[in-house]
Parts: structure tokens; C-alpha cells; sequence
């Protein structure tokens, strides 16, 4: 081996336990003056979790599974000792603080730690490259730039700070302030921000970015920070410096890269200072397609012919951030390549897109939604955009240029599509007239997306709070976080959306003023599926999670049905449909034939159940399936397809060897399962089986990454689908401690020897 030191020596004892004589020599002749732990990962002998988790166990200390930091720990651990010994301040209490580490074994780290902070060091074990990446995000450029606007600011030149803002902005603004700002800007839009907020509190400035919907802190600045830091901003807006008693609102724009970034800028006083929120107005959302915005086939669908209307009303509803702009953007830039003259009216103009006339409101003025309108309909428009209803007065004209010849979009805030109805009635609008006007109505939210990389198959299934509205043998899936999403397990939103179509009874119930519960039944039966139904088929496709899914929609009450396609959905299927005739099947036939009535049946799947009972105890093999593989990070039994001609019970005995390289010395057959594919269009039939084993070694096959013996319980906990849990204790009833009693000559297999 080379003269130079191997910087974490010590993880080659524990990497012996999962690799080969050959590859840990080639780690360790690597790893001279570098880290084991990366060497190992490039060489792609295992992954940052798995070694986590081994080093974790190793240490019993608990794995940092997401790297929440808190603005106190950053304060109580400087930069200086986290890079000296690469760990990430966590949180931090009177008695204790807790860090993030990849060598939880580092004495001296635990040592200097305790004596500077004067607390416990509790550790936590990551991987080293996401601690780097948390370390280069806790201590941030902006930091060193606050140090120096403090320094610039601060008490020591005797200059008071309130009074520097009577002075002229090239005096207030220095360099290193103007530094801070574009640090901000840049790192804000280069995360996916849609705002930038700045809080002014006790204990400092605030620093957090709204991402994917939901607020994140990124930095707490020094207080002396405050009054330059948002004079800057209000120079950069073009706002009075010198008036912090009133709320200010501007825009400014950006270079970022080659783009060109508009900001919406809002000032607000408040008790500890000005806060200030920036918009973020990145102009690539305003050339979003219909079919980026992660839509269902029917969903998509129904737009589309909503976009097919050549005059009347469409509506389009939800709450602030619910994506309604982003969504009519779309649809005008389709119409637009039709030919027609499109005008949009708004408060504010978001985005600007070629081509289209788009009209500012401006109150003060005397140019209100209703006069623009006025003046828009002179324009000869094929296409008006009205961005947003609030009066009747507005609403009336609407419609009246909607029944006019016109096509007319409008937004509203209302909670779902129907309460749209509701509302415009409300105002005093003519029911008669708005049911004759209206096409079709859109409501829409945003729920966040699973990040591709890291998602994995929910251990649990689906959650208890879920079982009476959706499926309970369903598949759903579950943030982790990893590099790519920032560690948030989110990477981006998806649309849950409700495309309710107008039609005669829809109509009819219109002009006579029929309430919001009979208008949704009307729309249900005419097909539009619930906000809550299409957020359910998103979660069922493994678009997000069943946690996203409840924090923004409200169950609605049905049980949806259960989606196996993008806009295809398919009854879960029971012995009873099939024959209503019979509750139970006098032979497997009677099932196949049954199930072939409803798609085709391919009986070629083999689920082994491997047991070892060792001192009375009896422990459950688990596999987790490699990254590579399908259903990454899932944890499941031994399973496989069987091969043509093969008998269930060779091919359970194949599958077994191949995976694990273990032999049963029992075997036997517990039932039969039936599972749908939507991917195959068919019903699989897996064929159960119980080994029984004595060995514990396993020697684990390329589909999988990492394995566990664990207790009865603590399997069906581990195992993703519900009927891994019910095959399970099924064995566990039938053959307690090895031994099936009385049909056992029924139940086990006759082993070739």
C-alpha cells in the first residue's frame, strides 16, 4: 500500500462484512491519501445509504435521514470547526448538540466539539459528500458578505444606521451589500424559488425561500444588516428609500444566465423592520405546453376540448400559488398558433408573451378590469383574457362579451369548480345568462412531485387515513432526498386538477339556480373527477406522496377508483364480480377463467418467504432491491418469474439459490395471489411458498443491495406491498415454528436431492 495516510482507515473492517477479498484490496490499494468511503462509492461497490446504514448500526447512532439545520446551531459551531472535522450543525439546546457526521468513531472531533460548544456532542451518521454539500450551503458567501456590511455599517465607525438611509443611495448601497442582494437573487432562482422573503426579527434577518409551495430557510443575517440590505432592494425596484411608514410595491429585472428574470418587489413595515418579499418571475413558466404541466389523460383531455370552444366562458379557479396563470398561459400560447387576436387584461402582467396584447391594470388611473374590458371589446378580440373577477360589474361584461362571439378565460378564488358557480351568482350575475355563457370550468392545485432519484415504495402501503378512500392492496410511494432535490425528496409540483364540461343539464341546473351539492353530482356524472380523485390518481402513479396528497387536498368523501394508468381506471377486482353467483371457487381454474374474463392471466410468478429458527425464534429474510432495479429501495421476499415449462415449486427453489444462495430444508406451497400489471395489461398469479432454512449467510444476487433478518412484526413492517404482509402471517398461522401438524403431507414439497 502507498506511504500516504488512508483518511478513514477504520470503515475497512465494516466493508468486509459486505464485499469480496479482491474488491476491499482494491478500495484500500485506492484509497492511499483519499476516502474509503468515496472510493467505495465510485467504484460502485455500494452506496452512500448503504455504508450509512452499516456505519450507523456500527456506532448505534441514529442515520441523518433529511440535514434540517437550525439557525442557532450554525451560530454556536462556526465554519472553521465544521470543515476542520466536515460536520453539519443540526440543532442545539441548553445541554446538547446534535451533528451530522460520517465518522461517528472520531474522538477528538467529540472532544474539541464539547469543550468549545460546553455541551454533549450527539451524533448522527451521513454521507460525506452530502455533508460537504450542507457544509458549502450552512456557510455561504453571504455570511462572509454580512460580516463585512457589518463591519461597513456596524457601531465601530460611530455612524448611527438609521440615519445613514437620509443619505444617497450610492453612499448607503457599498459594494459588499450590493454583493449580498445578488447572492440572494442568484441563489433563490437557481433553487427553483418562486419567492424570496426577508424578515426582520429579534434575533436577526431571515433569509427564506419559498420552493415547490413551501417556505425554507436558507440564512439568518446580522440585525446591523437590515436598513442597507433592503435599501438596496428598494433602489433596485426603484422605491423610496427614505419611506418606511407605508407599503411599497416594484418590479425589477435580472440577468441570470442568458434569461432575463422580472421581480415583483413588496415592502411592508412591521414591528422589527421593513419585510420585503420578492417575487420571482423566472419567464420559462410562461412557455410551459398543456402537457408539461403533469396532467392526467383525462384531465389533459378535457382541455383540450375546452380549448376547441370558439365563443363563450371558461373559468379557471383555486387559491393564490394554486398554478391558474401558469396554466392559462399555456392555453393561450395554443391559441395563439391558431391565428386569432388575443387580449388579456391583468393585476399584475406576470409574464409577457410574444404576440399577445397584454394590458395592465392600473387602479389609480381610472383603468379598472371593467373599463379595460370596455375598451378591449373595440379591439376586435377573438380571445379575452380576464384576470380575475371581483365585482359584478366586471363578471357581467364577461359574459355578455362571452355570449357575444367572443371566448372569454377568467380567473376566480373559490375552493373548487362548482363554488365557482356559486359565487358569480352571488355577485348578481343573471343565472340564466351565465349558464347559456358557460363552457366549462377549471380548478386546479399544485401538490409537490417525488423526486425520480430518490423516491422509493412506501414499507406501510398505504396509510392507515387513507384506507377507507383508496385501495388498501395499492402501491404508493415516499420521499427520501438525495442530492438532486436538495434532500427534500420533492423535486418540483404536478397539477391536481377538476375539468368540468357544461352541458345541457348542467345548463338547465344553472338557470335555475340549483345549489353547489346538485351541480356536483351533475359534474360527477358527466365524468370530471374531484380535485381530490385526480391528487389520488397522481399519488397511485408515484407522482407524490399520500402525506403531499392530505397536506394540500381535502378528502371529498368517495373512494376514488383505484387509477393503474394515467387516466385509466380499473375496479379493484374480487371473486365476487366475476361470478356473483358463488362466494368461493371449487378449483384454480374457476379463478383463472374468472380473471380471463377481464384480462389476460399470466400464472408465471413465484414468491418464497425464507425462515430460519434459530434458539426457538424464528427470523424473516427481507431484500431490498438494488437502485438499478425496478421498484428501487423497495424491501420485499424472494420473488421471480418463473421460466417456461417450470414447475412453482423448482422455480421457487431457482429463485431462492440465484438471490440469496441459500437451499431450503423444508419447502412448502401456502396459496395462490393475484395481482394486476397495469404496465403488462395482466393478472399475475404468484404462486406462495415457505422456506425453511438453517444457514444465515446470504449471498445476495444483482437485484438486490442489502438484506435483514428480522422478527415476524418487524417483516410485514418492512415488506412495501399488503399482500407480502398477508402471505406472511398466513404462514405463520399455517405453520408455526416449522411445522404445519396435521397438513403438512398437504403443504410440503418433496425436495430433489
Amino acid at each position: 500500500m502507498s506511504h500516504h495516510q488512508v483518511r478513514d482507515k477504520w470503515l475497512l473492517p465494516l466493508l468486509a462484512k459486505r464485499l469480496s477479498g479482491k474488491d476491499l484490496e482494491r478500495v484500500a490499494r485506492n484509497a492511499a491519501g483519499r476516502s474509503v468511503w468515496e472510493v467505495t462509492t465510485e467504484a460502485d461497490l455500494l452506496g452512500d445509504d448503504d455504508i450509512a446504514a452499516m456505519v450507523a448500526e456500527s456506532a448505534q447512532v441514529p442515520l441523518a435521514t433529511a440535514l434540517f439545520v437550525s439557525p442557532q446551531a450554525v451560530r454556536v459551531l462556526p465554519e472553521q470547526l465544521a470543515r476542520r472535522f466536515s460536520i453539519v450543525p443540526l440543532s442545539v439546546t441548553d445541554s446538547d448538540v446534535e451533528i451530522a457526521t460520517s465518522n461517528p468513531f472520531d474522538l477528538d472531533c467529540e472532544r474539541t466539539l464539547a469543550f468549545a460548544t460546553g455541551r454533549r456532542i450527539c451524533m448522527n451518521v451521513a454521507s460525506p459528500r452530502r455533508i460537504a454539500d450542507k457544509i458549502d450551503a450552512l456557510y455561504s458567501p453571504a455570511q462572509r458578505v454580512a460580516e463585512l456590511v457589518m463591519e461597513d455599517h456596524g457601531a465601530d465607525d460611530g455612524r448611527d444606521i438609521d440615519s445613514a438611509s437620509m443619505e444617497t443611495p450610492d453612499a448607503i448601497v457599498e459594494r459588499p451589500v450590493v454583493n449580498l442582494v445578488d447572492h440572494i437573487l442568484r441563489e433563490g432562482i437557481s433553487n427553483g424559488a418562486s419567492d424570496i422573503h426577508l424578515e426582520h426579527g429579534e434575533s436577526g434577518i431571515s433569509v427564506r425561500y419559498r420552493i415547490d409551495g413551501l417556505l425554507r430557510e436558507a440564512m439568518v443575517l446580522p440585525r446591523a444588516v437590515g436598513v442597507p440590505l433592503v435599501s438596496r432592494i428598494k433602489i433596485m425596484g426603484q422605491l423610496d428609500i427614505a419611506d418606511r411608514l407605508r407599503p411599497q410595491g416594484g418590479r425589477a429585472r435580472v440577468h441570470v444566465g442568458a434569461e432575463l428574470v422580472d421581480l415583483r418587489i413588496s415592502t411592508l413595515p412591521a414591528a422589527h423592520g421593513e419585510k420585503v418579499v420578492i417575487r420571482i418571475l423566472d419567464p420559462r413558466k410562461s412557455r410551459q405546453s398543456l402537457a408539461s404541466l403533469g396532467l392526467g389523460r383525462s384531465e389533459l383531455a378535457a382541455l383540450q376540448r375546452l380549448l376547441e370552444v370558439r365563443e363563450g366562458l371558461i373559468l379557471v379557479t383555486g387559491p393564490t400559488g394554486s398554478g391558474k396563470t401558469t396554466t392559462l398561459y399555456a392555453a393561450l400560447r395554443e391559441l395563439k398558433e391558431r391565428g386569432v387576436n388575443i387580449i388579456t387584461v391583468e393585476d399584475p402582467v406576470e409574464y409577457r408573451i410574444p404576440g399577445i396584447v397584454q394590458v395592465q391594470i392600473n387602479e389609480k388611473a381610472g383603468l379598472t378590469f371593467a373599463s379595460a374590458l370596455r375598451s378591449i371589446l373595440r379591439q376586435d378580440p377573438d380571445v379575452v383574457l380576464i384576470g380575475e373577477i371581483r365585482d359584478r360589474e366586471t363578471a357581467a361584461m364577461a359574459i355578455q362579451a362571452s355570449l357575444t362571439g367572443h371566448l372569454v378565460f377568467a380567473t376566480l378564488h373559490t375552493i373548487d369548480a362548482c363554488s365557482s358557480i356559486v359565487r358569480l351568482t352571488d355577485l348578481g350575475v343573471d343565472a340564466a345568462k351565465l349558464g347559456a355563457a358557460l363552457k366549462g370550468i377549471v380548478a386546479q392545485r399544485l401538490v409537490r412531485r417525488l423526486c425520480r432519484q430518490c423516491r422509493v415504495v412506501a414499507p406501510g402501503g398505504v396509510p392507515d387515513r387513507l384506507g377507507s378512500m383508496v385501495p388498501a392492496d395499492c402501491m404508493v410511494q415516499m420521499p427520501i432526498g438525495c442530492g438532486s432535490c436538495r434532500h427534500s425528496g420533492f423535486d418540483g409540483r404536478t397539477t391536481a386538477m377538476e375539468v368540468v364540461l357544461s352541458n345541457s343539464e348542467i345548463e338547465y341546473a344553472i338557470s335555475a339556480g340549483a345549489g353547489h351539492e346538485r351541480l356536483v353530482q351533475l359534474a360527477r356524472a358527466g365524468g370530471a373527477r374531484s380535485l381530490w380523485d385526480s391528487g389520488v390518481a397522481q399519488m397511485l402513479e408515484g407522482e407524490t406522496s399520500p402525506d403531499e396528497l392530505l397536506r394540500v387536498l381535502e378528502p371529498d368523501g368517495a373512494a376514488p377508483e383505484m387509477q393503474v394508468g394515467v387516466g385509466q381506471a380499473l375496479p379493484v377486482p374480487s371473486f365476487d364480480d366475476i361470478q356473483p353467483e358463488k362466494s368461493a371457487y371449487d378449483s384454480l381454474d374457476e379463478i383463472l377463467n374468472g380473471f380471463d374474463r377481464m384480462t389476460k392471466v399470466v400464472p408465471g410468478v413465484v414468491d418464497v418467504y425464507v425462515i430460519r429458527i434459530a434458539d426457538g425464534d424464528s427470523h424473516v429474510l427481507v431484500l431490498q432491491r438494488a437502485q438499478n432495479a425496478r421498484c428501487p429501495g423497495a424491501w420485499e421476499s424472494v420473488h421471480g418469474n418463473l421460466n417456461d415449462g417450470e414447475r412453482p415449486e423448482d422455480g421457487a427453489v431457482r429463485e431462492l439459490y440465484e438471490e440469496t444462495g441459500l437451499t431450503p430444508d423444508r419447502l412448502y406451497n401456502v396459496t395462490v395471489q393475484p395481482f394486476y400489471l397495469h404496465a403488462m395489461g395482466a393478472v399475475q398469479l404468484a404462486i406462495v411458498f415457505a422456506a425453511f432454512v438453517s444457514e444465515a449467510d446470504v449471498v445476495l444476487g444483482d437485484e438486490h443491495q442489502r438484506y435483514e433478518w428480522l422478527t415476524e412484526s418487524d417483516a410485514a413492517r418492512r415488506f412495501a406491498w399488503p399482500r407480502e404482509r398477508e402471505a406472511l402471517s398466513q404462514i405463520f398461522q399455517l405453520i408455526p415454528g416449522g411445522d404445519a401438524g396435521p397438513v403438512d403431507d398437504v403443504l410440503r414439497v418433496p425436495l430433489k436431492r
